[in-house]
């Protein structure tokens, strides 16, 4: 555990996870990947003689959740989480299941897309947590209803609202399901200035964070730079995915696949609405192109 704040501290792994003590009890923002991690957790835990009271979970990735199943049966604690993301934390097949469009095939039913299930109570999105004084802060764009969770160290945990520069390097597909909004808390992050500390997910903490929220926002208008440029030729979702998989050498398992699929179709849908793209049926073919070709030049100025 690494200390941030008087009672709060996080633990570095793929995946960042908060803790804070209040009262004598201790609370997790997050609980990473599987039920290994989960122990884990649960022996550091241990090691401060302090109960668990609960995993606040700042949204439903499987990377978030998956060490719940394991943390909650040993420790009795409580999991709270956001009306939808509480949703599929106790159904995580819901995940897979709307990224494939259908009931999921086995293999994309793993610990990176479907977690083990785990019972949640549902917190309000903005706010007090319950009885604690832990607040939660509305972070959409990257998933249903995420949210972020001040302690009263002033430490912000920023859950996948930004994202390392390398991480975003090694992937470029970062994972939005709704851009216009993951640009409204770019914005909210950028003004954010009750928090001492920014610690996201996929990054280290930081004080200031105006640096990091810049290089996520380009990151997020390269990649609809890159969809509408594709767009210059009439072309179906899988088909833009392609071209840019191929441009920037990307390794796809079908999980990562379909995570990206979901990341181009959240830009087509940003692009439609400003006007810049439109589809269109082929046949039987639903495909994407440019409305007009002069402002591929200038597209930055409107972004």
């Amino acid at each position: 555990m690494i200390q941030l704040g008087e009672n709060t501290w996080y633990i570095p792994g793929r995946v960042n996870v908060g803790y804070y003590e209040e009262n004598g009890k201790g609370y997790l923002i997050d609980s990473g990947l599987d039920d290994e991690y989960g122990r884990k957790l649960l022996r550091l835990i241990e090691s401060r003689n302090t109960p668990l009271d609960a995993i606040i979970n700042t949204h439903s990735n499987a990377d978030h959740i998956g060490g719940n199943s394991f943390i909650q049966k040993r420790s009795g604690c409580k999991i709270w989480a956001t009306r939808f993301e509480a949703l599929i934390t106790e159904s995580p097949r819901i995940e897979p299941m709307f990224l494939w469009g259908a009931f999921p095939f086995t293999d994309i039913r793993n610990k990176f897309m479907e977690a083990k299930p785990s019972k949640a109570e549902v917190i309000p999105n903005e706010g007090a947590i319950m009885n604690t004084g832990l607040t939660a802060v509305p972070l959409p764009g990257h998933f249903l209803d995420m949210i972020g969770v001040m302690t009263p160290d002033k430490v912000f945990f920023a859950a996948d609202s930004l994202f390392d520069p390398a991480v975003i390097s090694k992937y470029f597909f970062m994972v939005m399901l709704d851009i216009a909004s993951a640009y409204d808390t770019f914005d909210l992050l950028e003004k954010y200035d009750t928090a001492l500390w920014f610690a996201p997910s996929h990054a280290a903490p930081v004080k200031d964070v105006k640096p990091l929220v810049e290089a996520n926002r380009n990151a997020v208008r390269r990649l609809s730079e890159e969809i509408l440029t594709a767009c210059a030729v009439p072309r179906s979702r899988e088909e833009i995915l392609t071209v840019l998989a191929s441009a920037h050498e990307i390794a796809m398992d079908a999980s990562h696949f379909l995570l990206n699929l979901s990341s181009v179709a959240s830009h087509l849908t940003w692009l439609c609405e400003k006007g810049l793209v439109e589809h269109f049926m082929d046949g039987h073919r639903l495909l994407w192109k440019a409305r007009d070709r002069q402002r591929l030049f200038s597209l930055h100025l409107q972004l």
